[in-house]
């Protein structure tokens, strides 16, 4: 059996008889899971895996747990003296620090893994939406990018080791030099330069494994920390080697030993700062293909021919560079794969391509956006509105169909929430939405003695808190018996805005009764159950998100009239039994044969339903069903397939669920697992 393996089963066998090993193991499991819980709540929404998430959450805690397995592998051989009788052994010192960086390296794994299967485990359990589209391949990046990360920690903690003879001295000295130093410079950084975020981007090791476990990998980080690994394994190979040099007899090999480490620290150096400046990226899928677009944006790609240009004009030190990138690749394969329309890909430097920046300012361009260009018609898209899919979907929609110019009024001067408020209470999101589909937002002052012009292809009323005048609501009326379209967001069920119309046209507004239906916050109502209807057919899986919604019941207007006079009601989206989006529509059955343009009224309880903050505070499909009904009313067919981005974190997980979940994998399974390994450490002592 050689030295290496020997070494690293002691090592192994050493620390399954520690205390210190069950509670660094369970520490370790108990903080990177709260950490996790934490930051899938945080993530939902977002367009990031649950796999960049957990890894993300994991490497924060992996020196601290590579420093507390490693600081006596060396330390106590130190301490107690039996280093030398170690090395009088004909074995050579690099053999006994590799098998004992070995021993280290697989405990670490083993936690690593533990962490891993306890967050699949639970996710199948409690969220397992979250897991759509991302098999076990999926998590490989993830894992591989902690293990490359975890292997420098063990190389450094065991390094640490064999230079302090007191153990608690030595996982102090790895603290400092993996988390202290780099965390607390990056704290520093940001203290000095409190808007340095957008311009050095996230800490290098954080930004490393989140670019790895969407599978952006880079030659020179990976070349980098296999470098730095070798350097501290060497280096501590040659601490202990130091020992066998007492005496003024070994000066001289003592002098030679740390000229030897001052060399390999200057080539170590170098050497990283070659590969990383002949650096090349990979960009690797990551998870299930088929389902990295939705169903909307792969339709767009099909649809659109010809050629495109895109692009990202941005620097590349940038911290959006990198992500951005590897976004419009995904986009160019996509379109490439259904046979779509050809794009292609350009990156500009503001810093350096003077001449392409150029031509980009005169477009309009700014630094930090995205530039679409199809033969003369160009769209710029500032990175700070966002790039996902969705918006370069409609994007390229809007440069490969004809023009459309269509209407949506919103009315003011009831308290409506604003389309231009920027504010979480705000409709700006939701407006801008509207524009990249080819519509056009105009606002609409009923009081006055205008006419509801002949070009409005629906009236949007945005939780309207004051009641409309006569006046305004015989206007509605009027425009309504002509065929009018009608979107309303109701604040309250007896009163503001149109809901005194509403009877009239077979809609009645009422309390909604929701027992039993689930809840994110406590205030809010998860609404998953819609019916076969064109707004909400293609969102069948999906859920929306409604803040104390109001229900809606069919009035006497509904159950009355035939043939052009008929009002049909239907419900939309259901909470438990009520019906909190309705849809009435009169004429359906006559409007084809008599040419007469149906009315249309679609009602939603819950004012706040697109707001600003409640789009971007959740993964909901709020935007798509809003969408939809503004498809719906304008005449044009509600897309066949959700937009709903797949490639967003939605874990489905209500307010009890989300604590249930935390409970168990922070604190019950970090609590087994502390009293399986305490078991097994007292039954080895026992033994020894």
């Amino acid at each position: 059996m050689s030295p290496v393996r020997v070494t690293w089963s002691r090592t192994i066998g050493r620390a399954r008889s520690l205390f210190s090993t069950g509670f660094a193991i369970s520490g370790f499991l108990a903080a990177s899971a709260a950490l996790f819980a934490f930051r899938l709540d945080a993530a939902e929404g977002v367009s990031i895996s649950v796999a960049s998430v957990w890894a993300s959450a994991v490497a924060p805690f992996l020196p601290a747990l590579a420093a507390f397995l490693a600081m006596d592998v060396w330390s106590d051989e130190l301490q107690s003296g039996r280093i030398e009788l170690l090395l009088t052994a004909p074995v050579k010192e690099r053999e006994f620090t590799i098998g004992k960086f070995l021993g280290v390296f697989t405990m670490l794994v083993f936690a690593t893994f533990i962490s891993f299967a306890t967050m699949v485990v639970a996710l199948r359990v409690y969220a397992p939406s979250a897991l759509a589209g991302v098999g076990v391949l999926g998590f490989c990046p993830a894992f591989f990018a902690l293990m490359l990360q975890g292997m420098l920690w063990c190389a450094v903690s065991v390094a640490m080791s064999s230079v302090f003879r007191h153990a608690a001295a030595a996982a102090f000295a790895s603290l400092i030099l993996l988390v202290g130093i780099p965390r607390g410079g990056w704290a520093a950084l940001l203290a000095w330069a409190p808007l340095g975020r957008p311009a050095f981007g996230e800490m290098l090791f954080d930004a490393h494994v989140v670019d790895m476990s969407s599978g952006l990998f880079s030659s020179g980080t990976v070349l980098s920390y296999l470098f730095l690994s070798s350097f501290f394994l060497f280096a501590a190979s040659k601490n202990i080697a130091v020992c066998r040099f007492g005496g003024r007899g070994g000066r001289s090999l003592r002098l030679s030993t740390t000229f030897a480490l001052i060399l390999a620290g200057i080539f170590t150096g170098l050497a990283v700062e070659l590969v990383n400046r002949l650096d090349t990226k990979m960009d690797l899928p990551v998870g299930n293909v088929e389902t990295e677009f939705s169903a909307r944006t792969r339709g767009v790609l099909a649809d659109a021919h010809g050629e495109m240009t895109v692009t990202c004009f941005l620097p590349r030190k940038d911290a959006r560079f990198r992500p951005v990138g590897h976004f419009l690749r995904k986009l160019q394969r996509e379109s490439a794969s259904l046979g779509g329309i050809k794009i292609d890909l350009r990156f500009v430097d503001p810093l350096w391509d003077l001449g392409p920046a150029e031509r980009l300012v005169r477009l309009g361009a700014t630094e930090g956006s995205l530039v679409f260009e199809k033969g003369r018609r160009n769209v710029v898209l500032p990175l700070a509105d966002g790039y996902g899919e969705r918006i370069c979907a409609s994007t390229i929609q809007s440069l490969t169909m004809p023009p459309q110019r269509r209407n949506v009024y919103w009315t003011v001067g009831h308290g409506e929430a604003a389309r231009d408020e920027y504010g979480a209470f705000g409709m700006s999101d939701i407006a801008r939405e509207l524009s990249r589909e080819g519509y056009r937002n105009v606002a609409i002052d009923l009081a006055g003695d205008a006419q509801i012009p002949s070009d409005c292809a629906l009236i949007v009323v945005a939780g309207a808190k004051e009641d409309f005048s006569r006046a305004e609501a015989g206007r509605v009326d009027s425009y309504l018996r002509a065929g009018g379209r009608l979107l309303v967001l109701l604040a309250a069920a007896d009163s503001g805005g149109v809901a005194s119309l509403l009877p009239g046209w077979g809609l009645r507004p009422s309390p909604a009764t929701t027992a039993g239906a689930k809840s994110i916050s406590g205030t809010d109502l998860i609404v998953g159950e819609f019916s076969e209807h064109a707004i909400s057919k293609p969102l069948q899986g999906s859920r929306i998100v409604l803040e104390r919604p109001i229900g809606f019941m069919p009035s006497a207007a509904a159950e009355t009239g035939s043939g052009a006079d008929r009002i049909e009601f239907t419900p939309l989206a259901k909470a438990g039994t009520a019906v909190v989006a309705a849809a009435v529509e009169r004429g359906v059955g006559a409007g084809a044969d008599l040419s007469i343009r149906p009315m249309r009224i679609v009602a939603i309880g819950d004012a706040g339903f697109v707001m600003n903050g409640q789009l971007g505070a959740r993964a909901n499909a709020n935007r798509d069903f809003f969408l939809n009904c503004v498809a719906y009313l304008s005449g044009t067919d509600a897309s066949v397939a959700s937009g709903a981005e797949t490639n967003v974190l939605a874990t489905g997980l209500d307010r009890v669920a989300r604590g249930r979940f935390a409970a168990v994998v922070a604190g019950a399974v970090p609590f087994v697992v502390l009293l399986l390994l305490m078991a097994v450490a007292a039954r080895r002592r026992r033994r020894g």
